[in-house]
C-alpha cells in the first residue's frame, strides 16, 4: 500500500511538472501547420520514436526522438533561421522539445495535439 501510494504521488509530480512547463510555449494548429508543409522558412521536426515515425509520419520531416534532442541538437544548426514545428504523438514530449530548443535560441513551435489531431497528409 505504501508503494502504491509512493507510485501515486510520483506520476503526480512529473504529471504537474509537464504540465507546467508546457503551458506557454508557442504552438500551432494542424490546420495552420499544414499550410506550411511547403514553405521554406518551417521545418518539421519528429520528437517520437523512430518506430513512431516509421509507423505515420508527416511528410518530409527530420526526426529526433525527444531522449536525444539533447545530444543531437548541434544537428539543428543549419536551421537556425527557420522556424522549427515539433511534433509527436500528442503534443507533450513535442511541447517539452520546444521549450528545449527555444532556450537554446532557436525559433520553435509545437503542435498542438500532435499526430493525434494532424489531418493533413501523412506518408
Amino acid at each position: 500500500m505504501k508503494l502504491l501510494l509512493i507510485g501515486i504521488v510520483a506520476i503526480s509530480i512529473i504529471y504537474f511538472f509537464t504540465s507546467q512547463s508546457n503551458q506557454g510555449t508557442p504552438s500551432i494548429s494542424s490546420a495552420s501547420a499544414q499550410s506550411l508543409l511547403d514553405d521554406e522558412d518551417y521545418i518539421f521536426l519528429d520528437v517520437r520514436t523512430l518506430a513512431e515515425h516509421e509507423n505515420l509520419s508527416i511528410p518530409n520531416t527530420s526526426v529526433i526522438p525527444i531522449e536525444d534532442l539533447a545530444n543531437r541538437v548541434d544537428e539543428l544548426e543549419k536551421y537556425k533561421d527557420k522556424k522549427i514545428i515539433l511534433y509527436c504523438r500528442s503534443g507533450n514530449r513535442s511541447g517539452t522539445g520546444t521549450m528545449m530548443l527555444r532556450e537554446l535560441g532557436y525559433d520553435a513551435i509545437n503542435l498542438t495535439g500532435g499526430m493525434n489531431q494532424w489531418s493533413g497528409i501523412t506518408e
